[in-house]
């Protein structure tokens, strides 16, 4: 049976920009789900996340990313979509952005298939309490969420 990793990225004490981990723990505590489902939360991702990476037969990413969007609304990205656009640095909050890390397992190993669930964020500032904009927009990104994990079929049988 494959296995599916949940990674939520993001540093929750910087407000917004820890939505990715705070999703990855509504969405790991919502349900019971399969043992073949596993959930990480990735800190800040980096090369850190290699093995990680590496290791899962497919992935899930949850992360905040500036794409230019009104704050709490969310995107479904391939990888592909943005692995060799210049402006991929801007997608992510981190200092080595989770489609770098992408691209090194790519590049010197392997890279499972993986779908990225990105959170245009309102505030990135000193804090652990999720903004506004984001609070109100919570409950339908943890809807969103769960579809999508619950439609990678994990533990049913084929």
């Amino acid at each position: 049976m494959e296995s599916l990793t949940i990674l939520g990225i993001g540093n929750i004490l910087m407000r917004d920009e820890g939505v990715g981990v705070r999703l990855m723990e509504a969405v790991r505590d919502a349900r019971t789900w399969p043992g073949e489902v596993e959930f990480i939360d990735g800190g800040v991702g980096g090369l850190n996340l290699l093995n990680i990476i590496e290791e899962a037969a497919r992935l899930i990413v949850f992360d905040a990313a500036d794409m230019g969007l009104p704050p709490g609304q969310a995107r479904v990205i391939a990888p592909e979509q943005v692995m060799d656009e210049d402006a991929t640095g801007r997608l992510s909050m981190h200092e080595a952005p989770f489609i770098e890390t992408l691209r090194l397992c790519e590049q010197f190993s392997r890279r499972p298939p993986t779908t990225i669930l990105a959170i245009q964020p309102a505030v990135i500032e000193r804090g652990r309490e999720l903004s506004e904009p984001i609070l109100a927009a919570f409950d339908g990104l943890k809807r969103q969420a769960i579809e999508l994990v619950a439609a990678a079929d994990v533990g049913r049988a084929t």
